[in-house]
């Protein structure tokens, strides 16, 4: 791994990753914020390792569980508001990494077990809460003891990228490997390895029996050479995704975030042809589509960050407290993306919205399929054997 400065905490000293580190006394989270950019941690995660997406209130979710194996990203995109929201430029890696995969495969059981499973942590929660449940055999009377609903059905799909990037140190690490093996032996579970480097390289000859899928974060040209400093070029991350499609891997886009900016429309149709020159139809599985959003609080710390221009756009408050751009012109940059790709799509690839409200839903696919009914779109037989399915009319 390159980095300016490599700290360890002493008990991963051992790790062949992690050598020629500064060893350093145990660190908790809240002082991560004493690394800088540029600098990388190798730290005990004391948290749960499988947790499901932090899903935006009162907007459809596609039901997405994260595997937490590290947090922080240094590819240094100017919108990006994971420095902001996690209070450190640097990149923190878990050293017990290995306990969080023996995590993941009980959260698989308890998947498959579901609703037992929750009926039955909810009963736990209820006689915590000095108000026994009942009968076992009554998971009703669970949840109302425990003070909340069931929980929503699980979602069978993974992911590794959501506070850092999948691939960025993936070489140095191994971790994909490891993960790639364990959901090719546990069908119907789903692995999303997402990234906005073009190292998939090291992956490519493991045998990934449809259960992964390789996706990329694309923007239009100009966003990609304005606001994504040190990532990957984007016809690199195409040419890419493009090898793995040709080694029989199941393929998947990321537009998040879509902006703004002059020359949108041909920009992020120009970004489609080159999607649909790389990666057969056949090849993709799905393509997520969400318009730039932020918290209040995080404006000042991300321009502080980065000065962007970004922020000029208008913006209204939603109903989960972001700042986004008007429903109109959310739906007008859908629209146009999405009569692009139908072009380069197939007939099974899911093309879907991040973090969106049903009304846009509405106005953009003609539907609304809830959180539920977006979770079981991802169940349906996909390219090259997953999981993912049919795009929306």
């Amino acid at each position: 791994m390159s980095f300016r400065r490599l700290f360890v905490e002493e008990e991963f000293k051992d790790l062949p990753w992690a050598a020629g580190g500064r060893l350093v006394p145990p660190t908790p989270p809240a002082a991560y914020g004493e690394f800088s950019a540029g600098d990388a941690l190798v730290a005990r995660h004391r948290g749960t390792f499988v947790r499901p997406c932090p899903a935006t209130p009162r907007y459809n979710c596609c039901g997405l569980n994260i595997f937490h194996f590290g947090q922080g990203c240094s590819l240094g995109c100017s919108y990006c508001i994971l420095s902001a929201y996690l209070g450190s430029e640097a990149l923190v890696l878990f050293g017990n990494v290995d306990e969080g995969l023996a995590e993941l495969e009980k959260s698989f059981e308890a998947i498959l077990n579901w609703p037992a499973a929750d009926a039955a942590a909810a009963a736990d929660a209820a006689a915590a809460l000095g108000t026994p449940a009942g009968p076992a055999a009554d998971p009703a009377a669970a949840f109302g003891a425990a003070g909340r609903p069931p929980r929503p059905k699980p979602s069978f799909r993974f992911c590794t990228g959501e506070f850092a990037d999948s691939l960025a140190v993936d070489r140095a690490t191994g971790l994909s490997a490891k993960l790639i093996e364990l959901f090719r032996r546990r069908p119907p579970f789903v692995l999303e390895l997402k990234t906005k480097t073009a190292q998939v390289d090291h992956l490519l000859d493991l045998d990934h029996g449809g259960r992964t899928v390789l996706s990329f974060s694309v923007n239009a040209p100009d966003v990609c050479r304005r606001e994504e400093a040190l990532a990957a070029p984007l016809a690199e991350r195409l040419a890419a995704a493009g090898r793995a499609a040709r080694r029989g891997w199941p393929v998947g886009f990321h537009f998040d975030p879509l902006i703004l900016h002059p020359g949108w429309a041909r920009g992020y149709e120009e970004t489609v042809r080159l999607i649909a020159r790389a990666v057969p139809p056949e090849s993709l599985a799905f393509v997520s589509l969400g318009c730039f959003r932020y918290l209040p609080e995080l404006k000042r710390v991300m321009l502080r960050a980065r000065p962007s221009s970004l922020f000029d756009a208008e913006f209204v408050r939603g109903g989960d407290g972001k700042m986004r751009y008007p429903r109109p012109a959310r739906v007008r940059l859908y629209r146009h993306v999405l009569d692009a790709l139908r072009g380069a799509a197939g007939p099974r690839t899911i093309i879907y919205l991040c973090m969106e409200s049903g009304r846009v839903w509405r106005d953009v696919f003609g539907h609304d399929p809830g959180t539920a009914g977006l979770t079981d779109l991802f169940r349906r037989p996909s390219p090259n054997g997953g999981r993912d399915g049919a795009t929306p009319d």
